[in-house]
């Protein structure tokens, strides 16, 4: 005969098996970086406004930066030296309702910001600049449409065409993830040219913090 404490020890070593493949799996899903961290750097992985992400964690202190939140932005600082020629806020977390589509979003959310000369000439497009390669993530900027396009070219101007969350000489783009989350979308600084101090292609948005 099978005793109740049998019976109790087979259902706890069943739900201790299960427990830890879901976290197996969940180690697996993990990705590794998607390139070599730059010379006496390491990556290391930061969680923040349910994000998660790879930055770079480096020996030299002209180098070395540290991630944190402070708002609903993710941004490094330098301990040695904090003046800097780009930008200390990274990637910003921001919502929107499940059924809004992300291009109306963005549009929400960033018109409002635009300069008085670019009200009703920047559309929401796709982010060619951006480094992003995964096909399932939406990527997209602001950029300027029509005559106001033309004169920017005419100037040869390097500014913030299209507002704070526009088209400018920095790589900037949103990033949505639809498989992951419906709510959430990301304002992204990626920089200049050089490859940043976070791995771009491995950002994954997780469960909000409790």
């Amino acid at each position: 005969m099978v005793s109740k404490f049998d019976v109790s020890r087979a259902l706890l070593s069943f739900g201790v098996s299960v427990a830890c493949a879901v976290c197996g799996a969940a180690q697996a899903a993990a990705p590794p970086p998607s390139r070599a961290p730059d010379p006496g750097c390491t990556w290391r992985p930061f969680q923040g406004l349910g994000l998660r992400l790879l930055v770079q964690d480096c020996t030299s202190d002209s180098e070395h930066y540290v991630f944190s939140v402070r708002g609903d932005w993710i941004e490094h600082h330098r301990p040695s030296d904090d003046r800097i020629f780009g930008s200390h806020q990274v990637i910003r977390v921001l919502r929107k309702p499940a059924a809004m589509p992300i291009e109306q979003a963005v549009r929400r959310f960033a018109l409002p910001t635009l300069p008085r000369e670019a009200h009703g000439r920047c559309a929401v497009t796709r982010a060619d600049r951006s480094p992003v390669k995964d096909k399932r993530k939406i990527v997209l900027t602001l950029e300027p449409i029509g005559t106001y396009l033309e004169s920017i070219l005419r100037r040869q101007e390097l500014a913030a065409w299209c507002g704070p969350y526009g088209g400018n000489d920095m790589i900037t783009y949103f990033e949505y993830h639809p498989y992951e989350s419906r709510t959430r979308f990301l304002f992204v600084v990626y920089g200049w040219d050089e490859e940043s101090l976070f791995d771009e292609q491995n950002i994954q948005i997780g469960d909000l913090p409790k």
